[in-house]
Formats: structure tokens, C-alpha cells, sequence
């Protein structure tokens, strides 16, 4: 077929055409992939942050209370408040964090200037409207009166002494009611001093716990909650990362309670 030059001019400057737009949508591909990879180094917060929503809405079920034993000599607070930080970005309001010897409890002032700085650092400013309340044992309320603040994080320090020092009291207690004759002796049961404790314990049960070093029991740690609790154990709370906390998650939303059947 022949081709006139005018017709020869047009192909020419079409190709030409083409051939530039080509190169544009190529730097504009290769701009975007910049911008895009550049994100977590430009934005690290806002980065963070749309990882964590983006997790949080990945994981199959979240825990209301999160317990944490740690069965470790040497505690580091950072880490604690890290792993605080980011379980309240997935979603969890109620923490009980555990030690034996108490070290955690007599350490409450560092515990709240470390999750300062945790949710400084892991948060945005809409999640750090979050009112963190720091409880030092296991008869403090986190809301009086029926009213919840949604906006609140209830966090209790305990160590072995508080539920000895519950078992005690609960005895005392139920003591003096059978004395008084408001109970009956014979109605003193095992069950009867559970449900007591849990009256006085005004936090949910836990629904995960996370055991951190060797050994497998709970060295202390109050029974009477633990009922329908799964427990997953990790070596070391010391540079837990971000990554292996919300494995742990994924691993708790994995698991099947069957309640006895």
C-alpha cells in the first residue's frame, strides 16, 4: 500500500507521540514507587500506624485483657511499655502485668514515663487520646460508679503478694459475715471464696496471657481468673519486636476453646 509523505508525516509524529507519553507514564511509575518506598522513612509514625490498623483489622480476635507474666530476673520497663503500646493500637483496654518479686510495682513512676515515650514514638495523635490509669493492685477500680470511659486503658501491676494477700482478706472477710450470721458456716465453699475474690476483682478475666522465660507454671499468678484463659509462652520479653507480639495474636486467634467438651 502506498503511503503519501503526509501520511508518512502523520505515522511519524504519532510515534513520536506515543513514544513520549510512554516515557511519561514510565517517570510517573518510577516517581510513585519512589514515593511509595520512601513512606516508611519520610512518614515513620503515619507508616507505623497504618500497619498497625491494618493488623488489627488482619487479626481473627483480639483479647479485652491481655496478662502478662514475666518470669525473667532482669525486666526491662521499655520493653513492657513497647508491648503495651502496641497491644493498645490492635485493641486490647485491659492489661495485668505480673511479676513475682514485684519489681514492676515498686517501679510504677519508670513503668509510666517508658509507655510516655512508647506511645510517643509507636502512636498517632488520635490514639494517644487514650488515658492510660496505672492500678497497683488487683482491688483497684477501673470505672466506679457503672460508667466506662472507652477512651481509658486500665493497667494493674501485681506481683506474687496480691493473691495471697486476697485469700487472706476474702477468710477475714467471710470470717466476720459467718460470725455476724449473715452466711452460714456450711455454705462456705471452695466456689463460695471464688466468687468472693472475684467481686473484689473488678477487672475482666483475662482472655490471653503471654508468658515470658523458662519454666511452665504460673509462679503465682491468681488462679481464680485463668479459668478460660489461653496462655502462649515466649523465651524473652527483652527486644520483642512489633512482628513477634502480633504473631502471638495470630496465634491466639488460631486456637479453639472447646470449655470442657
Amino acid at each position: 500500500m502506498y503511503i503519501t509523505d503526509s501520511g508518512q508525516y502523520c505515522l511519524t509524529m504519532l510515534e513520536t507521540k506515543l513514544l513520549s507519553l510512554l516515557h511519561v507514564l514510565i517517570a510517573v511509575g518510577d516517581f510513585l514507587r519512589h514515593c511509595f518506598y520512601s513512606l516508611p522513612i519520610r512518614f515513620p509514625y503515619q507508616w507505623k500506624n497504618l500497619q498497625q490498623k491494618a493488623d488489627a483489622r488482619d487479626l481473627k480476635k483480639v483479647p479485652t485483657h491481655l496478662g502478662v507474666i514475666v518470669c525473667e530476673e532482669d525486666i526491662s520497663l521499655p520493653d513492657i511499655a513497647n508491648l503495651i503500646v502496641w497491644s493498645i493500637a490492635l485493641g486490647v483496654s485491659y492489661f495485668s502485668i505480673y511479676d513475682l518479686n514485684g519489681y514492676i510495682k515498686r517501679k510504677r513512676k519508670e513503668l509510666k514515663e517508658a509507655l510516655d515515650n512508647a506511645q510517643k514514638k509507636c502512636l498517632d495523635e488520635e490514639q494517644r487520646k487514650y488515658t492510660i490509669v496505672i492500678h497497683n493492685d488487683a482491688e483497684s477500680r477501673p470505672h466506679e460508679n457503672g460508667c466506662y470511659s472507652s477512651n481509658k486503658i486500665d493497667i494493674q501491676l501485681l506481683s506474687k503478694a496480691d493473691g495471697r494477700q486476697n485469700l487472706v482478706e476474702a477468710t477475714r472477710l467471710l470470717s466476720q459475715q459467718v460470725a455476724s450470721k449473715q452466711r452460714r458456716l456450711e455454705d462456705i465453699t471452695p466456689s463460695t471464696v471464688e466468687e468472693f475474690i472475684k467481686e473484689k476483682f473488678h477487672f475482666p478475666d483475662p482472655e490471653l496471657i503471654l508468658r515470658f522465660g523458662e519454666g511452665e507454671c504460673l509462679f503465682g499468678f491468681q488462679p481464680w481468673q485463668i479459668r478460660l484463659t489461653e496462655i502462649l509462652s515466649a523465651r524473652s520479653h527483652h527486644n520483642l519486636g512489633y512482628s513477634s507480639l502480633t504473631d502471638l495474636f495470630h496465634q491466639y486467634g488460631e486456637t479453639k476453646q472447646r470449655f470442657g467438651r
